[in-house]
């Protein structure tokens, strides 16, 4: 898989136990920066948080916050200045990379950025995208999160599978499944989007090591459990034999205002967060189209477009211009790509 996006860094999840990043690159200079790279970067938490819901192992969580393409081999390419802004020119050649780099065996690119309408080289981005998806390599790109506003290159790009947001609820049911606010509409002439929806709200992601983000949440943690455990009768008798109700009162304020705090920032363990946005959809999208292909390697761009939509549920009562084919199914749209490569294998039997 290969991820086109602001920033990267070599996080746990995805060096460790085994390194899985193939290569690096920077579209941005001929040279790629060592100290961009292996040193935590304002512009490094994007991609790194992108890379990972879709292919992180989950390795400083144990394993519980994974992605589903959690074994897969990644290349991260750096499209993003260091004064944050996405220029046309280094996108398109940051997904015309895989072109230039044909042993590395990229058959998904993840585009999570966007270029502004009024760049000089919107348009050439979406070439970029026809011409990846013309040599057999699927582009998944983040509608954007403008409601209202058509999603810009490259998920313009009519060859690319567009993903807009989709909100669960955080519950398990699917009947109060909502829209989350994202890009939609017509950017050109006979190009509709988004192609269909993913979760684009409380998505675990790893937090950016070395970060203020980081630095904060691992002792907010420490300080929620020692006050949790204070404000037991053993934690009260273990510091004095009695507690004042002043002294109780004061410690459930104050692990009430640290909760709040976790709450606030989306924390949800010293390490990892929710994150939100068609960024984030995107690349789950993406790891889905990853197993389909390690089912059936044969398939097309085309053919995992196919795949992913015609399984896809329709949200009821939303139109159908907000959200395309409706929402992923990972399991329906693998199974997918394992029915049809039972029946090529039927058919090449027959043929015998």
């Amino acid at each position: 898989m290969g991820f086109v996006d602001s920033g990267f860094f070599p996080h746990a999840d995805l060096v460790r136990p085994r390194r899985r990043i193939k290569a690096y690159a920077d579209a941005t200079r001929d040279q790629p920066a060592a100290a961009d790279f292996f040193s935590p970067q304002m512009w490094s938490w994007h991609g790194t948080m992108t890379a990972c819901c879709a292919a992180g192992n989950g390795w400083l969580s144990g394993g519980r916050y994974r992605g589903l393409a959690s074994e897969a081999e990644v290349v991260l390419i750096k499209a993003g200045v260091e004064d944050g802004q996405i220029l046309g020119k280094n996108v398109a050649h940051a997904i015309r990379f895989p072109l230039r780099y044909p042993h590395l065996n990229i058959r998904i690119l993840n585009v999570s950025l966007g270029v502004s309408p009024g760049d000089p080289d919107i348009a050439d981005v979406d070439a970029a995208v026809e011409e990846v998806v013309a040599a057999g390599i699927t582009v998944v790109a983040a509608a954007g999160n403008i409601p209202g506003r058509p999603p810009s290159g490259p998920g313009a790009a009519k060859s690319a599978i567009t993903v807009g947001g989709g909100n669960d609820n955080n519950s398990p049911g699917t009947e109060d499944d909502t829209l989350w606010p994202s890009s939609h509409g017509s950017p050109k002439p006979g190009v509709m989007k988004p192609d269909l929806i993913a979760p684009a709200i409380w998505v675990p992601a790893p937090m950016l090591p070395g970060t203020l983000t980081a630095r904060e949440a691992a002792p907010l943690f420490q300080l929620l459990s020692v006050l949790e455990e204070l404000s037991t009768d053993y934690g009260f008798s273990e510091t004095r034999q009695i507690a004042t109700p002043e002294e109780r009162a004061s410690v459930n304020a104050l692990m009430e205002a640290v909760s709040a705090r976790i709450a606030r920032c989306k924390y949800i363990s010293p390490d990892y967060q929710h994150v939100d946005g068609t960024s984030f959809a995107a690349p789950i999208t993406a790891s889905v189209a990853a197993q389909m292909l390690e089912v059936d390697p044969t398939l097309t761009p085309a053919e995992v477009r196919e795949g992913l939509c015609s399984t896809a549920r329709t949200l009821p009562k939303v139109d159908k211009s907000l959200q395309g084919a409706g929402v992923v199914r990972p399991r329906d749209a693998v199974e997918w790509a394992q029915k049809r490569i039972q029946k090529t294998k039927t058919a090449a039997k027959a043929a015998k």
